[in-house]
C-alpha cells in the first residue's frame, strides 16, 4: 500500500466513450442537416438516429410553412469525448433547430 500512489482524477468533460442524446427537434426541412453538421464539425460519429412522429397529425415536414410541434429525435454517437458533445449540442441550440435542453447520457461499455 505505501507503495501505490494517487491518481488523478480526469474532468467529465475528456470522458470518452458513447453518448444518448434526446432533442425536440422542430420539423421542417433542414434540421436533421442542420443537427448533423454541427456534430460533424466536432468529429462525432453517429451510430444510430431515430424519429418518431408524434400521433397522425401533420407535421412540418409535409407543409415547409407550417409550424408544427417538435418531434423527438434521439442520437446514439460512437466513441467521444463529453465536450465535443457539449459543444455540439450548444452549437444546434443555437441554430435554432431544437426546442428545450438537449437530454445527454453516457453510454458505459463494460
Amino acid at each position: 500500500a505505501k507503495r501505490l500512489k494517487r491518481s488523478e482524477k480526469l474532468p467529465m468533460q475528456r470522458h470518452e466513450g458513447g453518448y444518448y442524446i434526446r432533442l425536440m427537434a422542430l420539423d421542417r426541412p433542414g434540421t436533421a442537416a442542420t443537427i448533423a453538421r454541427h456534430l460533424a464539425d466536432e468529429h462525432i460519429s453517429l451510430e444510430s438516429i431515430v424519429q418518431r412522429r408524434p400521433g397522425t397529425a401533420t407535421h412540418g415536414g409535409d407543409d415547409p410553412a407550417s409550424v408544427a410541434a417538435p418531434v423527438p429525435v434521439i442520437l446514439i454517437t460512437y466513441a467521444t469525448t463529453e465536450d465535443a458533445v457539449r459543444r455540439a449540442l450548444a452549437a444546434v441550440q443555437a441554430a435554432g433547430v431544437v426546442a428545450g435542453t438537449p437530454q445527454v447520457i453516457r453510454i458505459e461499455k463494460t
